[in-house]
C-alpha cells in the first residue's frame, strides 16, 4: 500500500513539475529552405548527448574534431562535411556528402538513406556561432554541439547539456580538446 501511494504521489509530483517548469521543445531548422551558405566553413566539435551511453563511444575516444563544409555543385543542394579527428595519436579523416531535399526538413546523408540529420540553431543556447546537429535512426538519436571558435563558453555547454537533460537524453560527452588539431596534412598544437 505504501509504495502505491508514493508511486502515485511520485506520478502526480512529475506531472505537476511538467507543468511548472515545462522541457522546451527546439524546432529543427527547415533543410529544405535553409540557407546553406551562411553555415559553410570550419566547426569545432565540442560535446554530444544521447539517451544511450552505446551512441557516444565513438566520440569518447576522441580528444579534438574540426569539420569543414561546403557546397559540392552550384546550385548548393549537396553538402561535403570533411572531418578532422584526433583519435588517440592519429589523425583521421573522413567525409560525408549529404543533400538538401526540397520540402525536407532532414538532410539526406548519402549511403545512409535511413538516417535523418537535423540542424538546430545555436541561437536557442544564446550562442550565434553555434550549431546543433541531431542524427536519428531507428536505433539512434544523438545530439551534438558544434562551434565556430574552438573554445565554446562553458555556459553554453552546460546549457546545451542541461536542455536534453530535461528530455531524459543524459548520456553526455565533452572533447578534451588537449591535444592540439589535426588539420588535413598537419598538425595545430
Amino acid at each position: 500500500m505504501q509504495t502505491e501511494l508514493a508511486s502515485l504521489l511520485l506520478y502526480v509530483y512529475s506531472l505537476w513539475s511538467a507543468v511548472i517548469q515545462p522541457c522546451p521543445n527546439y524546432t529543427p531548422l527547415s533543410a529544405g529552405s535553409l540557407n546553406a551558405k551562411q553555415y559553410l566553413g570550419r566547426w569545432y566539435f565540442s560535446a554530444a548527448v544521447s539517451r544511450r551511453e552505446e551512441d557516444l563511444q565513438l566520440f569518447r575516444k576522441m580528444d579534438s574534431t574540426v569539420f569543414t563544409l561546403q557546397t559540392t555543385t552550384s546550385d548548393n543542394d549537396t553538402l561535403l562535411l570533411t572531418g578532422d579527428m584526433r583519435i588517440g595519436q592519429n589523425c583521421v579523416r573522413a567525409s560525408w556528402t549529404y543533400n538538401i531535399l526540397s520540402g525536407r526538413d532532414d538532410l539526406q546523408l548519402q549511403g545512409r538513406p535511413d538516417r535523418q540529420t537535423f540542424l538546430r540553431s545555436g541561437a536557442q543556447l544564446n550562442c550565434s556561432d553555434c550549431i546543433i546537429l541531431q542524427e536519428v535512426e531507428p536505433a539512434l538519436n544523438r545530439y551534438m554541439l558544434y562551434g565556430r571558435q574552438q573554445v565554446i563558453p562553458e555556459d553554453v555547454i552546460e546549457d546545451f547539456r542541461e536542455m536534453f537533460t530535461c528530455h531524459r537524453v543524459n548520456s553526455f560527452v565533452r572533447l578534451p580538446q588537449n591535444k592540439g588539431l589535426c588539420l588535413g596534412d598537419k598538425e595545430e598544437r
